[in-house]
Formats: C-alpha cells, sequence, structure tokens
C-alpha cells in the first residue's frame, strides 16, 4: 500500500491495525504523478494533497499495466462487472 503519510504517521495505525505488509511513504505524491491518477484538486500543503483518484489497475501474469480505469471522484465508482468486463477484455 502506498500512502501520502510519513512514516511515523503511519506506524500507530501499523500497531493498531496489525499490519504486516510494508506501506510505502510517498510524501511528494511522486508515484501518483508518475501514475498518471493524482488528484489535482489538491493542492501541496493540503491534507489531502497526494490522493490519487480512485481506480484499479489490470496487471497480466508478468505483473505488467495492460489496462487502468480511474475516475475524477470517490463519488462515482465502477462496479465489479464492469471492472470484470474491462480487465477481461484488456488481458486477451
Amino acid at each position: 500500500m502506498i500512502t501520502y503519510d510519513s512514516p511515523e504517521l503511519q506506524q500507530p495505525f501499523i500497531d493498531a491495525a496489525s499490519i504486516t505488509y510494508p506501506l510505502i511513504s510517498d510524501i511528494d505524491a511522486t508515484t501518483m504523478k508518475a501514475l498518471g491518477i493524482l488528484n489535482e484538486g489538491n493542492e501541496p500543503g493540503e491534507p489531502s494533497y497526494g490522493i490519487p483518484h480512485p481506480g484499479v489497475f489490470v496487471l497480466n501474469p508478468e505483473q505488467e499495466i495492460v489496462g487502468k480505469i480511474f475516475v475524477e471522484s470517490f463519488r462515482t465508482r465502477v462496479d465489479a462487472e464492469g471492472m470484470l468486463a474491462y480487465a477481461l477484455e484488456v488481458l486477451n
């Protein structure tokens, strides 16, 4: 999981939830920018800066991104049936 929180802010959550997988700190949203999914409605310095648009990547068996669906707002989501249909389309 990638989060825009610093490692110091992550640790209490990791401890409370007994998380055993790594959380990656991306304070400057470098990853979200590189993937083209950064929500540009939030400016650097705002508490919500670094949040991506909601969505899903589709990976092939070689773990390469072969498709992605991202939407502008968290209020709009792609349903599971639509996502599965899209994944099957890009994987074939």
